[in-house]
């Protein structure tokens, strides 16, 4: 075929001067992967366009070795937002924590007895001072940790559960796959809006090993209801020799008013284990945070599937840093804590300084909003806040959403116009926003 004479050599193409600082071997891959479909287009008599070859090649190079990962602008609301990370950190912690990674640190050494250590010592005595509990051990998340736990005390054995909290979190993660990868088999009791104590009671039987009671951190049963409460529960476990474990999802400490109950609290009369997570309420990095016992947290580091769920020395370092912000009182610190906990008055006066900083092409409005906290957590719980509302006359409110989210702005529509809650955006980031706004609006734009 004539066409497929075009087709320029690849040597040819790699020859270019726009190529100078790349990669070879990359590039290479990139322009033959190029060269072969442009050969199917033609075989197939699709449409093609030569010009742009080099462009599309440097494009396709830039995507891969610049990276994906970008900075977002959340103007959703939505606190802890999954999609978007989830907690974020302050800049002091930040900078307390980056001299111990751009040096050589005592991870996994003893400084006193000149020997190898152990990794999770550096948070163990943290935690413990902190809850008041016996020991402590983190792995890379909640999930982890229930599978640990399940796998290091049940394999083989029952874990009851009532049925109102058999969770399933993002992902379509469930606790009965969970348990079912840890060896566990799960007795179910109760009904899905009511559990009574004696119905844990009745399903104890020699397998029994665990009673488990899972948070349920992503909805709420309402109306006629009732659950045991972990105290409950303990006493039961007591009575007959088992383990009591508490997976709280999303640990709370303090600092927001909610429902949520507070690790403190629970801490008072702590269950034999619990759980929850370091990246939702607790503000801090994603881990699976395990306080308890001594004797049991000693048998978890004992199974081997511990290896595969250990953390880095990353997640280490800022797990410290947040402990050190809440032992000290200083949340203000914890981003996550202090956005939720933002009074109506501050909010408005930001929405104000936002709204007269947007060019008026965009026909922006204050209004009153109400955000989240999401990651799972104070699932019915609403915070009041403002919005500015976006409107560009003749443009749909789903294209303006879509052209602020290519220029890396997530927003939300809120009664059919594009709406920024300023809860969850950070303060340095408004010039960045405004300058958006202003190349947005410098563009040309036609309705769909």
């Amino acid at each position: 075929m004539q066409d497929l004479k075009k087709i320029p050599q690849i040597e040819k193409i790699l020859k270019n001067p726009i190529f100078k600082n790349t990669n070879k071997t990359i590039l290479k891959n990139i322009t033959i992967e190029k060269i072969n479909n442009l050969r199917e287009k033609i075989k197939n008599k699709e449409n093609y366009n030569l010009e742009s070859i080099e462009s599309e090649i440097m494009s396709e190079y830039n995507n891969i070795t610049l990276g994906t990962l970008k900075p977002i602008i959340n103007a959703t609301g939505v606190v802890l937002q999954t999609n978007l990370g989830r907690s974020i950190f302050h800049k002091n912690l930040l900078d307390e924590v980056i001299p111990l990674l751009s040096h050589y640190n005592n991870l996994e050494y003893d400084l006193k007895e000149g020997k190898r250590g152990e990794r999770y010592d550096h948070l163990t005595s943290m935690l413990k001072a902190m809850f008041n509990v016996e020991s402590a051990l983190v792995v890379n998340n909640n999930a982890a940790a229930v599978l640990l736990i399940l796998n290091t005390f049940a394999k083989d054995l029952e874990v009851i559960v009532s049925r109102g909290e058999l969770i399933e979190i993002g992902g379509s993660f469930r606790i009965q796959e969970v348990m079912k990868s840890a060896g566990a088999k799960l007795i179910e009791v109760g009904s899905t809006n009511k559990t009574h104590l004696k119905d844990y009671k009745n399903a104890i039987n020699e397998h029994t090993k665990i009673i488990m009671k899972a948070h349920k951190s992503n909805f709420e049963i309402l109306g006629f209801s009732s659950e045991v409460d972990i105290k409950e529960i303990s006493k039961l476990c007591k009575e007959f020799d088992l383990i009591d474990y508490y997976d709280l999802g999303s640990g709370y400490i303090k600092g927001i008013e909610c429902n949520e109950p507070s690790l403190l609290e629970i801490c008072k009369n702590p269950p034999s284990l619990l759980s929850f997570s370091g990246d939702k309420l607790f503000g801090s990095i994603q881990a699976g945070i395990i306080l308890g016992k001594k004797d049991l947290i000693d048998k978890l580091k004992q199974n081997h599937m511990l290896r595969a769920l250990r953390v880095d020395k990353i997640t280490i370092l800022l797990l410290q840093a947040t402990l050190k912000r809440y032992i000290t009182e200083n949340i203000d610190e914890i981003p996550t804590i202090n956005m939720l906990r933002k009074d109506l008055e501050s909010l408005h006066k930001k929405a104000k300084l936002l709204h007269s900083k947007i060019p008026s092409f965009f026909n922006p409005k204050i209004i009153e909003v109400n955000s989240l906290a999401g990651g799972g957590s104070l699932p019915n719980k609403e915070f009041k806040s403002f919005g500015i509302t976006l409107q560009i006359d003749n443009i749909k409110a789903l294209k303006l959403e879509r052209i602020l989210r290519e220029n890396y702005i997530i927003a939300r529509i809120f009664n059919n116009k594009v709406t920024l809650d300023v809860r969850s955006i950070q303060d340095d980031e408004i010039q960045n926003l405004i300058n958006i706004l202003e190349s947005i609006k410098n563009m040309r734009i036609e309705n769909e």
